[in-house]
């Protein structure tokens, strides 16, 4: 799914906030999202936008090749990763590692858009406590962008309740959101 036109920016930074901006205006947030950073003659080329279509993880590995310099993707957040949508997971920071390439991640959680390069920043540099006594680390890499948030879910939306005049029933008006498309539906319910 191409959810991106191509550009030519002057510096990978560049390419990949552009990137995932892009990402935050068109991209499902129930499902991760990105691309990779080529470098071309002239400068550096974000792909066209991916999802997995699943909450965690987007593979990106058919696109890399020899010209790939860095990768972007979205975290969601979730009820269920939110204390750790603001971090790189172990799996970006190995990937990264292990491909010598820059890493980009836009949490959805706090709208920063954090840079982690395995050549200049210290990986599982953020220790995390549990109350059971389990510790784990993680990558924090650091802010390099930020995005302004996106109402998504209805977010910003009143929750409206009308009664017909002349029935004992009541309207009442859901929010249903996929993405930025948001439409409203009414769902009739009984009034005591």
């Amino acid at each position: 799914m191409n959810l991106l036109a191509l550009a030519v920016f002057a510096t990978m930074d560049e390419a990949a906030l552009d990137a995932l901006k892009h990402a935050a205006a068109v991209c499902d947030p129930r499902y991760e999202c990105g691309g990779v950073v080529r470098r071309v003659e002239g400068g550096y080329e974000p792909s066209a936008l991916f999802s997995s279509k699943k909450p965690f993880g987007v593979d990106l590995g058919e696109f890399y090749a020899a010209d790939v310099v860095a990768d972007f993707h979205t975290h969601i957040c979730s009820i269920h990763n939110k204390p750790f949508a603001d971090f790189f997971s172990p799996a970006d920071a190995y990937a990264n590692q292990g491909l010598h390439t820059v890493g980009y991640m836009l949490s959805l959680c706090d709208w920063n858009i954090r840079r982690y390069d395995p050549a200049q920043d210290e990986r599982d540099d953020e220790e995390v406590d549990f109350t059971s006594g389990r510790v784990i680390y993680l990558t924090c890499g650091h802010i390099v962008g930020w995005v302004p948030p996106v109402a998504w879910y209805g977010e910003g939306l009143q929750p409206v309740v009308l009664k017909r005049p002349s029935r004992t029933t009541a309207l009442k008006l859901s929010v249903n959101c996929d993405g930025g498309a948001c439409a409203r539906r009414a769902v009739p319910r009984s009034v005591p």
